[in-house]
């Protein structure tokens, strides 16, 4: 009930916001100060404060608290901040919040700015618009990634067991059985991954959502999902329940860097900071692959600005050199995915450390595997797929549900948080 309330809670500060709001577009200059918020490592932290410092050089007069933390708990904190009306002024977003939080009314439409500010002229027509939601452009892409199953290479080597190149997924879960032993597990628990889960449905035709927002695949699809993960986590391949949950929150927590399993399913933009984790060798590979493309190349993340800032010029010229600027972007290196402006990623890509260089290398060698971007979600999405999906597959590890009271469960979730 707790998520609920919360949810309306939103809805409800979020409208009086608009309506606080009608008539104001653009405005709000120099002196009011600039609250940035973004989720990830610590890698993550200090390239950031160091594009800020770089920022702050140039703008003296714009003052930047900063707000970052662990993806666990960003997404509460901020819907919170935001039914409050003490947003912060630059947001990174996720596409799978993009559409919720643009159709509530929560982020400016940075389009007015486009060309007056904010320089997109180095993006890709599809960088641009993935940013867009129902026409209008309320964030910058930050960053570009795909999905990426780390491997930890000295595990596997140290087990006697080679990683193919490529691997459909019965084989993916023959491997991981292979990989299994010495309390290392082969694989980390994938059914709660909602990029697994949607690769997976990519690869047989299915989507996430429909048009209209509902759910694209079924209780059978589902089932089946559930049903293999428990048996890898029966076979002793997958870990269970109480490990998966130590893997909870940054990278550094993640399976791979704490040598608990050989492989974790990610994002490509998260290789350096599982790198900078370990001694180990780490390599990347694609996800198990399928009948169709089942990757896409995503907005790792993304800027936006709030609409209910007081300072929005200032806000966007800080969105603008994060992506823009030479003196600023290069500050980030390619933690965040790939830069998504040509000229920056020109300028930075001979600079690459080795990390940075295998991320923009499996970035151009998937480039014919990959299919188009899937539509922005519907509201409720991000909590279904993170959330919902988690938690229900913790129970069913757990042996509290069994796969078809999951399932069940999950659909009935589904219709309460799908708006």
């Amino acid at each position: 009930m707790r998520d609920l309330s919360r949810r309306g809670f939103l809805q409800a500060g979020v409208a009086a916001a608009a309506l606080a709001l009608t008539g104001c577009a653009g405005g709000g200059g120099s002196g009011a100060g600039l609250q940035f918020a973004w989720w990830g490592s610590t890698t993550r932290h200090t390239a950031t404060q160091k594009a800020i410092d770089a920022f702050k050089k140039k703008k003296p007069g714009i003052q930047i608290k900063t707000q970052f933390s662990g993806w666990e708990g960003y997404w509460e904190k901020l819907a919170t901040q935001t039914a409050g009306g003490n947003a912060p002024d630059v947001i990174q977003m996720d596409y799978s919040y993009l559409g919720e939080y643009a159709r509530r009314g929560s982020l400016l439409d940075l389009g007015p700015y486009v060309g007056k500010g904010l320089d997109l002229s180095g993006f890709d027509a599809d960088v641009v618009n993935a940013g867009k939601i129902d026409g209008k452009q309320y964030a910058v892409t930050f960053g570009i990634n795909s999905m990426a199953l780390i491997v930890n290479k000295t595990l596997a080597a140290e087990r006697g067991v080679e990683i193919p190149e490529t691997f459909t997924w019965p084989e993916y879960g023959e491997l991981a059985r292979k990989l299994a032993g010495k309390d290392v597990f082969g694989t980390e628990d994938g059914a709660q991954d909602g990029g697994a889960l949607e690769n997976w449905l990519l690869e047989r035709g299915k989507m996430f959502f429909t048009a209209d927002g509902g759910l694209a695949y079924d209780e059978d699809d589902l089932k089946e999902w559930f049903t293999f993960w428990d048996g890898l986590r029966k076979a002793g391949a997958a870990t269970p329940p109480d490990v998966q949950a130590t893997a909870a929150g940054d990278v550094q927590n993640s399976l791979v860097a704490t040598r608990k399993a050989v492989m974790d399913f990610a994002w490509s933009n998260q290789l350096t900071a599982y790198m900078s984790l370990t001694k180990d060798e780490v390599g990347v590979h694609t996800f198990p692959t399928g009948d169709k493309p089942g990757q896409y190349y995503k907005p790792s993340m993304l800027l936006t600005v709030s609409s209910g800032s007081k300072a929005k010029d200032d806000a966007v010229a800080l969105v603008n050199a994060l992506v823009a600027d030479p003196d600023v972007a290069g500050q980030l290196g390619s933690e965040r995915g790939i830069p998504p402006a040509t000229p920056i990623r020109a300028a930075l890509r001979p600079k690459a450390s080795p990390a940075e260089r295998l991320v923009y290398d499996y970035i151009d060698s998937i480039k014919d595997q990959v299919g188009p971007l899937p539509p922005a979600q519907p509201l409720g999405a991000g909590e279904l797929h993170n959330k919902v999906l988690t938690n229900i597959n913790q129970q069913i590890g757990f042996g509290k549900l069994t796969i078809e009271q999951g399932v069940s469960r999950f659909f009935e979730e589904a219709r309460r948080v799908l708006k």
